[in-house]
């Protein structure tokens, strides 16, 4: 589930910027009031399913502005665009709609999914009682998983093979019906976004080929699947995908060289301009200087352009830092940064784990390190002016 709010990967949060007007429903206290006095029939919010209506609104964070940060799953995968934005308009953010929701055509063919499974359990679509699969579904969702990110994606892990444990055979896919289909694969994809090595990888392909063979999935629907094999770095099964399914909108994977490494160095894909080719090699942190930026992002885009046409900075930054995306990022998105940023070029972990030094990939957070030991360490982006006086803290010079 992505949730729009303050940004880290599976997802990525980016703050929700409202205009000067208040929204209509800026609080919670505004929201309860909105749902007592609506009828659903005659809320946008009506036109979500009873789940994911409660998934939704489950996510809702507000702040001193309103709403601070919603989950796009629900309303990507069970409304139309225009529905989208009518529910995001109760809150003054139908800007972020931008691209969420299905096509009309696609939203049929699921309404008509829901109304054939509630024919056949003898319920009306608004009424069924959840099945046993939604049920998990929530409770994988739902739950509230705190601590560190590896502490709240293992535990999403666990969750997801107690909850689905038995759920992915060829069998029981076969038994399940089309809407639950569609949230196991959520499920699915939920998890591989935190844990690409797992099972739930091998759980997606078996639930996209159950759904393809009963014409609920194309081969677009595969990219999640495909970006998991790259970013696990299994390039020969990632070429083998989009050769099955040619319909994935994804390019060609550059041709890997490999420089030596050594145990213990994390390593980086560098991909090149053009983007025909990359270079795994090793990034030794044990020197006198080193800056590794975690970026990626368009602050960090912005801080990749303003050092670029500082020439102090940038000569600094092209000799001592390294701005370092996470394992997950698209490696066409490496390629389009560093023909935008030539001199200051972005890599890729090769995996994040091998970056032990680095507790956090929130963008942009800047690590400094003399002879492997992290000296200082700051978030975000506010300029030039406070990009030096951080770097004056730190004791780099320039």
């Amino acid at each position: 589930m992505l949730r729009i709010a303050l940004a880290t990967t599976f997802a990525l949060l980016a703050p929700v910027a409202h205009a000067t007007s208040s929204p209509p429903i800026a609080t919670p206290a505004a929201l309860a009031r909105y749902l007592l006095d609506t009828p659903i029939e005659r809320s946008p919010l009506g036109a979500l399913p009873p789940g994911a209506r409660k998934r939704f609104l489950a996510s809702l964070r507000f702040g001193d502005r309103g709403l601070g940060g919603f989950a796009t799953d629900d309303l990507d995968q069970t409304l139309t665009h225009a529905q989208t934005e009518a529910v995001l308009a109760l809150f003054g953010d139908q800007a972020y709609g931008a691209g969420l929701g299905l096509s009309p055509a696609e939203h049929a063919r699921r309404e008509a999914e829901r109304a054939a499974d509630a024919a056949r359990r003898g319920c009306k679509p608004d009424n069924c009682p959840e099945s046993p699969i939604e049920q998990r579904y929530d409770a994988l969702v739902l739950a509230e998983r705190h601590g560190t990110d590896a502490a709240r994606h293992a535990g999403l892990g666990a969750d997801y093979t107690r909850l689905f444990g038995n759920a992915f055979s060829p069998t029981a896919l076969a038994r399940v019906s089309a809407p639950d289909l569609r949230l196991l694969a959520r499920a699915a994809r939920r998890v591989l976004g935190v844990d690409p090595d797992g099972r739930a990888a091998d759980d997606l392909g078996r639930t996209l080929a159950a759904m393809q063979l009963r014409g609920m999935a194309g081969d677009a629907d595969f990219v999640p699947l495909y970006r998991a094999r790259v970013t696990t770095r299994h390039f020969d099964a990632a070429r083998a995908l989009a050769r099955e399914h040619p319909g994935m909108p994804v390019g060609v994977l550059p041709a890997l060289e490999s420089r030596p490494t050594r145990s213990g160095v994390p390593t980086v894909l560098t991909v090149s301009a053009d983007g025909r080719h990359m270079t795994r090699e090793a990034v030794d942190l044990d020197v006198p200087l080193r800056i590794v930026v975690v970026a990626a992002c368009h602050f960090s885009e912005d801080a990749a352009r303003d050092i670029a046409a500082d020439p102090r900075l940038d000569a600094l930054f092209r000799q001592h830092a390294m701005w370092l995306a996470s394992d997950g990022t698209p490696l066409a998105d490496a390629a389009a940064w560093n023909r935008a940023f030539p001199t200051q070029s972005i890599h890729v972990a090769w995996r994040n784990r091998e970056w032990r030094k680095l507790d956090s990939w929130a963008m942009p957070t800047y690590y400094v390190f003399r002879h492997d030991r992290e000296v200082a360490r700051w978030h975000g982006w506010l300029g030039l002016d406070a990009l030096r006086q951080e770097l004056d803290r730190a004791g780099v010079r320039y």
